[in-house]
């Protein structure tokens, strides 16, 4: 009896072990883009407009109320989150469409004498709805003003704690960007992020935002490295200063519109940078938010945005090769 106990436990156990397996998504590294930075491109509809560049997955940003106003039909009102039957009507168009949604991005606006209830529902909110639509990434970029380092960072902290107490009861990733004079500085963000589980909540990382605040640009590649195993979720885009200005300390935000470039031929080295990540963990969306799109007309947003795709596209196959590689070197392991 004892040994049919034992056998009907290994049975459930491997059942569950195969149930399990089947039933995760499988890790790869994509390509999407922020919604947003599909419109200008002369396309009736947000689904056209990804399509003709070759983009099938969205980062998007729903409202306080999770109307998503760059999900649009030609002449219709945007697609919504709020309720059951607009979660299915927009999963619906997603199928039909064959789109998938990588992230749901929600700008948080922190003040030192603001209380969190409010924004903690949306993001609530938010978080429970991101399943019905095959979504369990939320980016926050946390946007704070008129603090002292010393206060950024103890009430960036307490937020975060409670942003990883939400993403544990709603089972959904999230993650903060690094942006804006706070976030881009170690002083800042290393005491944050460690101060939680990368699991539950880790960083969104836009190297170039660094690049942004006035690092030099060999100093990006040791950001990377530094933070590289909090990373759960990548921004791309360029800039390309002029050479005398890459390796010194700038102002933050220096001349930052007048020289965004596109993803292949700005200053930094992206491909080093996810490579850098890669080697911590990391696989996942690398997602396009191309500020230099801005200088161009519809014409020359679209082909900004295909070679951005066209780069990011050699880099994704090339890893997930290497990690169809490894799998396969593991099987043969006894």
């Amino acid at each position: 009896m004892r040994l049919g106990l034992v056998l009907s436990l290994a049975v459930f156990a491997v059942t569950v072990r195969v149930d399990a397996q089947q039933a995760a998504p499988e890790r790869q590294w994509r390509i999407s883009i922020c919604d947003g930075y599909l419109r200008g491109l002369d396309a009736e509809d947000i689904w056209s407009a990804a399509k003709s560049v070759g983009i099938s997955r969205l980062e998007v940003y729903p409202d306080r109320k999770l109307a998503c106003p760059n999900l649009y039909e030609k002449d219709g009102a945007p697609y919504r989150l709020d309720t059951p039957e607009a979660r299915a009507k927009l999963r619906a168009k997603l199928e039909a469409e064959k789109m998938t949604i990588g992230c749901l991005s929600l700008p948080v606006p922190l003040a030192p004498d603001q209380g969190d209830e409010e924004l903690l529902a949306w993001v609530r909110a938010a978080a429970e709805a991101a399943p019905e639509v095959g979504c369990r990434l939320l980016m926050i970029p946390l946007v704070g003003r008129g603090f002292s380092d010393e206060a950024f960072v103890e009430r960036h902290i307490a937020f975060a704690r409670k942003l990883e107490a939400l993403a544990e009861e709603a089972r959904v990733q999230i993650a903060i960007e690094n942006l804006s004079v706070y976030w881009n500085r170690k002083e800042i963000l290393d005491p944050v992020l460690k101060s939680v589980r990368a699991d539950r909540v880790g960083l969104a990382l836009d190297i170039t935002n660094m690049y942004w605040y006035g690092h030099p640009l060999d100093m990006l590649y040791e950001l990377a490295d530094l933070f590289a195993p909090h990373v759960r979720y990548v921004h791309c885009k360029n800039v390309k200063y002029p050479e005398d200005q890459r390796q010194k300390q700038r102002e933050p935000g220096w001349e930052y519109g007048k020289y965004a470039e596109p993803i292949p031929t700005g200053d930094i080295d992206i491909a080093r940078v996810v490579e850098t990540v890669a080697r911590a963990g990391y696989v996942g969306d690398l997602t396009i938010e191309d500020d230099s799109l801005r200088k161009f007309d519809a014409a020359g947003k679209k082909k900004a945005i295909e070679d951005d795709v066209a780069y990011l596209t050699k880099l994704c196959e090339r890893l997930n090769a290497r990690r169809a590689a490894g799998a396969k070197a593991d099987e043969k392991k006894p």
